[in-house]
């Protein structure tokens, strides 16, 4: 018999045993993890605790650094990509803050209008007849 004719035979006397392994649970991802973070500081959002999304997006990206021990950018893509699947599902709008009105300038250099500059109020002169007074008393002692 040759090499092969004898790892035939082999193999078609062995039985096989077929072992069954249980599947070991993956670990959640840490994109998974980041996005239970957003969606948990979205409650307290939701609550008011935030005065404006500056600081809700400060309030995430330092609590999926120091949960998932990412650096700031990851932590960074992470909010970016919970907070495109907000916006798509429809449930929330994020964005940039309204800009604070400056006051209007007028062209000049200095302090703008308004501020603690003010005009120098006008004194009112004394009656013309009050203020020339005739020194009486120092003619009659020369």
């Amino acid at each position: 018999m040759t090499k092969n004719a004898t790892a035939t035979e082999t193999t078609a006397t062995e039985t096989t045993v077929t072992v069954v392994v249980p599947a070991v649970p993956k670990a959640p991802s840490k994109k998974s993890l980041a996005l239970a973070i957003f969606q948990a500081k979205m409650t307290e959002r939701a609550q008011g605790l935030f005065a404006s999304n500056k600081e809700f997006r400060a309030a995430v990206l330092t609590g999926i650094q120091a949960d998932l021990g990412v650096s700031t950018a990851s932590a960074a893509t992470m909010y970016n990509a919970a907070k495109k699947d907000a916006e798509a599902a429809g449930t929330v709008t994020l964005g940039r803050d309204p800009k604070k009105e400056k006051v209007a300038s007028t062209g000049k250099r200095g302090r703008p209008a308004g501020s603690h500059n003010k005009a120098k109020e006008v004194v009112p002169e004394a009656p013309a007849e009050a203020a020339v007074a005739e020194p009486v008393a120092a003619d009659a002692a020369a």
